[in-house]
C-alpha cells in the first residue's frame, strides 16, 4: 500500500506538470497567433499616406490614355549617307509605330480633347487611342506646337461610360515649390498606367529641347512611353505633362508646366494653331563676365534686332540690357520669352532697359510672331537654317584655343534652334571635316543639300566642352 502511494504521488505531480505545460503552450501559441496578425507599428500615418495615394491614382487614372501613332518614314540610301554615289532607286516608305501617353483635359460635344506631346504624334498618318484593354478608338490631331512640344488629339467619346468622370482636374503650376510630392502616370514601354512617385527637384529648367522651356524637374521615374502623360500633385491635380529624360542620368525627368501646356492647348482647340507675341530680338543671358563690363548683374542683353520688327520700330538697339517688363524683373532669357509670347498682339509692353549705364523705359507694341522668318530679315547666315555666323578673330582663336565659326545668333523656331544650336557656340567641324570660316561652313551646308542630304553632323565647342549636334536641313 505504501509502495502504491509512493508511486501514485509522483505520478500525480507529473500529470499536474504536464497539464500546466500544455496550458502554457496553448497560451504562448495563442499569443503568437495574435502577434502575427497585429500591426507591427502602432501608427496610422503610413496607412493614411497609402490610402491617400491609392485614392489619387484611382481618381486620375481614368483620364490617362495610351496613344499609338503610325508614321511613314522615307528610306534613304541603304548604304548610308557617307556612300560616295547616289542610290539610283527610290526606296519605298516604311511604317513606324510610336507609343506615348496622353491625358483627357476636356469633354465637349461628345468629344474628348487629349493633351499630349508633339513628338508623340508628329507626322502621324494614323492615331489610335486606347482607354483600357477593351476600348480603343481612332484619334484626330487638332493641332500641334513644336515650339513647346504640345499637341491636342480629338477622340469620339460616344459609348464611353461616364465621360465627365474621365476629365482630369488641372492645377496651377505657378504655385509649385521644390520638394513637393508628385506622381507620374503613363505607359512606359507599353506598360499601361504605370505609377511612379517622387518630388519636384527643381523649377524653370532649360535643357535645350524646345524653344520655350521652363520645365519642372522631377525624380519620379519616367521612361520612353511616359511622354504626354500627367505629372500629378497630392490633390490629384495635373501640374505638368511629362516630356523628357536625361538618359545618361538617374532621376532626371522633365515636365511641361500645365499652365503653359493649357495656354497652348486652348489655342489649338479653338484655332488649330498658336499665336504668340513677338518683339523681333535675339537675346542672351548676362553672364558674370558680362556683368563686370556692363555694370548690370541680372537681365538679358540684345544681340540682334530684326529689321522692321516691333523692337526696331520702338528704338531698341544691340547692346541694350532688358531688366524689367511692366515693372516686373527679368531674370533670364526664357523669362522674357514666355512673357512676350503670352502677350496678345497689339498690346503694349513697357521695357526697362539699361543703355550706356543709364536706365530708361521704352514702350513696344507687340506683334504676332511670323510663322516663318525670312533669311533676309536676320543678316548673313547659313542659308535658311537660322544661323547667324561670324568668323573668330585671331585673338579669340588664341584665347579659346580653337578654330571655327562663331554662332552670334540663332533665329527662334528655326531649324538650327530646333536642332539645339545656341548663341555662343563655336562650330569647329561639319561631317568630321574642320571648318575655319563662315564661307567654308556655308559652302559645306550647300554641298550637303545638293547631294540630297537632310542633315549634317556638326562638332561644336560649348563653353569648355566639345559636343556633336545633328543639324536638320529641311
Amino acid at each position: 500500500m505504501r509502495r502504491l502511494k509512493m508511486l501514485l504521488v509522483p505520478s500525480l505531480v507529473l500529470l499536474s506538470f504536464l497539464l500546466f505545460a500544455g496550458c502554457k503552450a496553448q497560451k504562448v501559441q495563442a499569443e503568437t497567433q495574435r502577434t502575427d496578425t497585429a500591426p507591427l507599428v502602432k501608427s496610422n500615418v503610413l496607412s493614411e499616406l497609402e490610402n491617400e495615394l491609392t485614392q489619387i491614382v484611382d481618381k486620375v487614372s481614368p483620364s490617362v490614355v495610351t496613344i499609338f501613332a503610325t508614321q511613314e518614314v522615307q528610306m534613304q540610301n541603304p548604304f548610308g549617307e557617307d556612300f560616295p554615289f547616289p542610290f539610283p532607286f527610290q526606296m519605298p516608305p516604311q511604317e513606324r509605330r510610336s507609343l506615348g501617353s496622353g491625358v483627357i483635359i476636356e469633354y465637349k460635344n461628345d468629344k474628348f480633347y487629349i493633351l499630349t506631346n508633339n513628338h508623340v504624334v508628329q507626322n502621324a498618318k494614323a492615331i489610335k487611342v486606347r482607354f483600357d484593354e477593351h476600348t480603343e478608338k481612332r484619334g484626330r490631331i487638332v493641332g500641334t506646337d513644336p515650339k513647346t512640344d504640345i499637341a491636342v488629339v480629338e477622340v469620339d467619346a460616344k459609348d464611353i461610360k461616364d465621360p465627365q468622370q474621365r476629365v482630369a482636374r488641372l492645377g496651377d503650376s505657378d504655385k509649385l515649390k521644390v520638394g513637393q510630392i508628385v506622381i507620374a502616370i503613363g505607359n512606359p514601354y507599353g506598360l499601361e498606367r504605370t505609377v511612379t512617385m517622387g518630388v519636384i527637384s527643381a523649377l524653370k529648367r532649360s535643357i535645350g529641347v524646345t524653344q520655350y522651356e521652363s520645365f519642372i524637374q522631377t525624380d519620379a521615374p519616367i521612361n520612353p512611353g511616359n511622354s504626354g502623360g500627367p505629372l500629378v500633385n497630392i490633390w490629384g491635380e495635373v501640374i505638368g505633362i511629362n516630356t523628357a529624360i536625361v538618359a545618361e542620368g538617374q532621376g532626371l525627368g522633365f515636365a511641361i508646366p500645365i499652365n503653359l501646356a493649357k495656354w497652348v492647348a486652348d489655342q489649338l482647340i479653338v484655332k488649330g494653331k498658336v499665336t504668340r507675341g513677338w518683339l523681333g530680338v535675339i537675346i542672351q543671358e548676362v553672364t558674370p563676365d558680362m556683368a563686370e563690363t556692363v555694370g548690370v548683374k541680372e537681365g538679358v542683353i540684345i544681340a540682334q534686332v530684326m529689321p522692321s520688327s516691333p523692337a526696331e520700330k520702338a528704338g531698341l538697339k544691340v547692346g541694350d540690357i532688358i531688366i524689367a517688363v511692366n515693372n516686373e524683373k527679368v531674370s533670364s532669357v526664357r523669362d522674357l520669352q514666355l512673357r512676350v509670347m503670352k502677350t496678345p498682339p497689339g498690346n503694349e509692353l513697357t521695357l526697362t532697359i539699361v543703355r550706356d549705364g543709364k536706365k530708361e523705359n521704352i514702350k513696344v507694341k507687340v506683334e504676332a510672331m511670323p510663322e516663318e522668318t525670312k533669311v533676309s530679315q536676320v543678316g548673313p547666315q547659313a542659308q535658311d537654317v537660322g544661323l547667324i555666323l561670324r568668323d573668330l578673330t585671331p585673338d579669340e582663336e588664341r584665347r579659346l584655343g580653337v578654330k571655327g565659326v562663331y554662332v552670334s545668333g540663332v533665329v527662334p523656331g528655326s531649324l538650327a534652334y530646333q536642332s539645339g544650336i545656341r548663341p555662343g557656340d563655336i562650330i569647329m567641324g561639319i561631317n568630321n571635316r574642320a571648318v575655319t570660316s563662315r564661307s567654308e561652313l556655308i559652302q559645306a551646308i550647300d554641298g550637303a543639300r545638293k547631294a540630297g542630304r537632310d542633315k549634317v553632323l556638326l562638332l561644336i565647342r560649348r563653353g569648355d566642352t566639345n559636343l556633336y549636334i545633328v543639324l536638320n536641313l529641311r
